[in-house]
């Protein structure tokens, strides 16, 4: 049996304003840097062979805590960075829903949505899944993957055989785990979702 780790990655500033990111490059914040070590705390009692990341600064930042705790190099692939977002990066998700209000909803309800400036979630999902599909499960047993909330969920949604309408309907929180088990390198099934007991203080 594999494990795959899919981790969103630690907090920015950005995150506790509640502000889009999208491809904005921030480095993780005080909090951030203490959540990245606490994901490297919980996964290093796991077999890890490999770790993966997007090329964004706060998943790079966030796989690196990770990586030093197993000995390892962090890999950058560049299909696992956030969703284009540049209409709305930098401000707040509050007002987005006001200023963008048309072009919000029509992201939200509908994956293929055409709008200038917004990735739809179906372009992330192609990535994400041909991501996954290459993955070598010939050669390692425990793969860490450090990305971003809407590729999580895209990536839930192919193991759980969801419908692409369907990514905003279950939460992924910062520095969540959310662990995928692989029987026989194609029966994918989803072990945790959102885990985040590592999160608390002790």
């Amino acid at each position: 049996m594999k494990k795959i780790f899919i981790v969103r990655h630690a907090n920015t500033k950005y995150n506790t304003e509640k502000r889009w990111q999208g491809r904005i490059d921030l480095e993780l914040d005080e909090t951030g840097r203490w959540m990245a070590k606490r994901v490297a705390y919980r996964l290093s009692y796991e077999n890890v062979d490999v770790i993966y990341s997007s090329p964004l600064k706060r998943a790079r930042q966030t796989a690196e805590e990770v990586a030093k705790v197993h000995g390892l190099d962090v890999v950058i692939d560049d299909r696992l960075i956030e969703g284009e977002l540049s209409l709305w990066e930098g401000m707040k998700a509050d007002d987005v829903k006001v200023k963008f209000k048309k072009e919000y909803e029509e992201w939200a309800k509908n994956p293929r949505a055409n709008i200038p400036g917004v990735e739809n979630v179906e372009s992330v999902y192609k990535r994400a899944v041909d991501f996954l599909e290459g993955l070598d499960l010939e050669k390692y047993d425990g793969i860490v993957v450090v990305t971003h909330a809407i590729v999580v969920r895209a990536i839930v949604c192919y193991v759980m055989k969801m419908p692409l309408e369907s990514f905003r309907e279950f939460l992924v929180g910062n520095a969540s785990i959310t662990t995928l088990v692989v029987h026989n390198n194609n029966w994918w099934r989803i072990l945790n979702l959102n885990e985040r007991n590592h999160l608390m203080e002790d």
